[in-house]
């Protein structure tokens, strides 16, 4: 039941900051294009600020699913112990990357907290808290995974129609 409520809170965050990201894009766009609108300013930073949130959140659950790229032409062919092994060291090197981001993340939204945007004057610190953010979520999902192989569980598989053959 919590993984369906995490779920739910991430995706619509996800696709709440998606559609700000278009709309804020779309509006810009279209401004500068007919005189009779005034011009946005805002425009591109709110676009950028919200895919970089969108990517962060969605960092984690891609992670469980196994929807991160991935070349595995050559552990395909491993026997499935030694795939199983190849996956393990796999996910530590992504609870490292994902701690060294963690604690970077932190220290850089705390030393930018005083910096501000240049068109929307937001605190590049709350802005940048999506990297540590984004960072704690991958943590929790990478030990989910660790751990459901651990167990002898199935790796994550990609989604269907991702697969290169």
């Amino acid at each position: 039941m919590l993984h369906r409520w995490y779920d739910r809170v991430v995706t619509t965050l996800v696709v709440v900051a998606v559609t700000v990201m278009l709309g804020a894009a779309l509006i810009g766009t279209v401004s500068r294009y007919l005189p009779f609108l005034p011009s946005i300013s805002w425009g591109e930073e709110v676009t950028r600020f919200a895919g970089i949130w969108a990517v962060f959140l969605v960092a984690g659950l891609t992670i469980r699913q196994g929807a991160h790229l991935g070349v595995d032409f050559l552990t395909t062919t491993f026997p499935p112990r030694a795939r199983t092994l190849v996956r393990l060291v796999n996910g530590v090197l992504i609870l490292a990357f994902s701690g060294l981001l963690l604690v970077y993340g932190l220290r850089l939204a705390a030393d930018n907290a005083g910096q501000y945007s240049p068109a929307l004057e937001w605190s590049m610190g709350a802005v940048y808290l999506c990297i540590p953010i984004g960072a704690a979520l991958m943590i929790v999902e990478g030990i989910g995974v660790m751990r459901g192989l651990l167990r002898g569980g199935p790796a994550p598989a990609a989604p269907a129609g991702v697969t290169v053959e």
